[in-house]
């Protein structure tokens, strides 16, 4: 079978005609443009990625005029939908980096305490979630709440588009806060604070489910039959995690990009006390995913890049032969705050030990073990909640360097595996779209035949030993000193 697979990310556009056997025929891609009109906002306008989404597709069936598209899978990042009564936006979509709803964040967590939330919720009340924002639209936005009928995923508004069907998948609805993950229901107490309906989003389907047929008139446009599945799919990162074999036993997937994501199955929702992890409901049945988004790191290593004018791949032979710990460097990635597993947004980044010794060299392996070290202390909480992988499997386009691949491997004393197809998002939606059409073959037997070609790095004892001591450190350091990030945060604004 073959599946034309597109995803909407953080940077980029894709198309892609992906077989069921996971190998990519063709992709065609474009620009992403997230809008901040104001600065803690991040926007997506709807209509110009619906008109980015169906150049791409065009460009995709004209490369394969003699290829049959069984199905569609769409995935996207995280970002919500806001519908009037006919089906139409109302607003651009906002999607998960923004960050306007720190004071309704706060108001809800007074009516509800921050453990009360996490235990039905799967995760700590947060900005990034969409309950927030609806508070935000209630009293900024009147006009637009007044109107607004359901709230869909970004994902969900390409496959309206495609078809004509308003509908979510789990973890959409998990993301939005709205959802309580143990009873598989709306989260009614949060309901009943911003005073909305449960039926303001769609119930929750499997991502692996059939959401509707393509219409006529779209097949006309993008030269696609009418009639072709849809599958409902659901967001980039979690699409990448199931591309990546997270259903193998004992095996945890980090996709590493722009941001790095770690996610461990089990087949049990943790009481995670910390309220650091989170818990999402799984695609397979009776199946969780635990982990949760780390900070930047790709990201931040694209930005020094930038900023020492040279490239990792230049410097990676150089990188590979220094010790552990980059002769004295630490480094704290997170430039737009640490997420997982230390929850503290207005902890950004700094450079610790630097002398007349060090180069660019230094500099950026740096900054590759921190983003490793942070890794060290999310397998730790997930060991005291009674998980513990056994093996890494690294996805994504942070996972093309071999040199980085092993300083996670050292870092976390875990074997570690790239697969041969990093393109683990459009992997996920194909698997997706298998298991829609041929119910008879799980997730987990799909993605395992892809698994078996993997370049695969183990730990080095005394890699292994000095990271364990540097992960005390920058575990310290941020424990110890978030005030003074809120200090200089509180400079930035009054300075500006």
């Amino acid at each position: 079978m073959n599946f034309l697979v597109i995803d909407c990310g953080t940077s980029s556009c894709r198309a892609m005609v992906v077989t069921d056997a996971g190998e990519i025929l063709s992709s065609s891609r474009a620009p992403m443009h997230v809008a901040t009109p104001e600065p803690a906002f991040a926007e997506v306008d709807t209509y110009g990625l619906w008109r980015r989404v169906c150049e791409l597709t065009a460009c995709e069936v004209e490369k394969n005029r003699n290829v049959r598209f069984d199905a569609i899978g769409v995935s996207a990042m995280l970002g919500y939908v806001f519908l009037d009564a006919e089906g139409r936006p109302l607003i651009p979509a906002i999607v998960y980096s923004d960050n306007r709803a720190v004071a309704e964040t706060e108001e809800i967590g007074i009516r509800i305490p921050e453990r009360t939330f996490h235990a039905v919720s799967g995760r700590r009340i947060s900005p990034f979630l969409l309950a927030p924002k609806i508070r935000w639209l209630q009293k900024f936005r009147p006009e637009v709440f007044g109107r607004l009928s359901r709230i869909i995923g970004l994902k969900d508004e390409i496959v309206r588009r495609l078809t004509g069907c308003i509908q979510t998948d789990t973890t959409h609805l998990d993301y939005s806060g709205l959802y309580d993950i143990r009873k598989g229901r709306p989260y009614q107490d949060l309901l009943e604070v911003l005073g909305v309906s449960g039926d303001l989003m769609p119930a929750g389907r499997s991502p692996a489910s059939l959401a509707g047929k393509i219409k006529a008139e779209v097949g006309r446009k993008l030269g696609l039959p009418a009639g072709t599945p849809v599958i409902s799919g659901t967001s980039d990162g979690t699409a990448a995690m199931y591309g990546a074999g997270v259903l193998e036993p004992g095996n945890a997937v980090l996709v590493s990009g722009t941001t790095d994501v770690l996610m461990y199955a089990t087949r049990r929702a943790v009481q995670d006390d910390s309220c650091t992890l989170n818990i999402n409901t799984g695609a397979a049945p009776h199946t969780f995913l635990i982990g949760g988004p780390l900070g930047a790191s790709g990201g931040t290593l694209a930005h020094f890049e930038k900023m020492l004018h040279t490239r990792l791949d230049r410097l990676a032979e150089r990188i590979r032969r220094l010790p552990p710990g980059s002769n004295g460097l630490l480094f704290f990635p997170g430039l737009t705050g640490e997420r997982c597993p230390y929850w503290k947004e207005h902890v950004t980044g700094g450079l610790l030990g630097l002398n007349f010794s060090h180069g660019a060299e230094h500099v950026l392996r740096a900054i590759m073990e921190g983003c490793a070290l942070r890794i060290v202390h999310m397998l730790g909480i997930l060991a005291r909640n009674g998980l513990g992988p056994r093996q890494l499997t690294i996805a994504g386009g942070g996972a093309a360097s071999d040199v980085w691949n092993q300083i996670r491997c050292d870092a976390t004393g875990l074997e570690t595996r790239r697969p041969a197809v990093t393109e683990a998002t459009c992997l996920g939606t194909a698997a997706f779209c298998t298991a829609a059409l041929d119910p008879g073959r799980t997730l987990a037997e799909i993605t395992g035949r892809w698994m078996n070609a993997c370049r695969r790095y183990s730990p080095q004892p005394a890699g292994n030993a000095a990271y364990r001591e540097l992960a005390k450190l920058f575990d310290d350091y941020i424990q110890r000193n978030e005030g003074i990030y809120r200090n200089l945060a509180r400079i930035r604004e009054t300075t500006r």
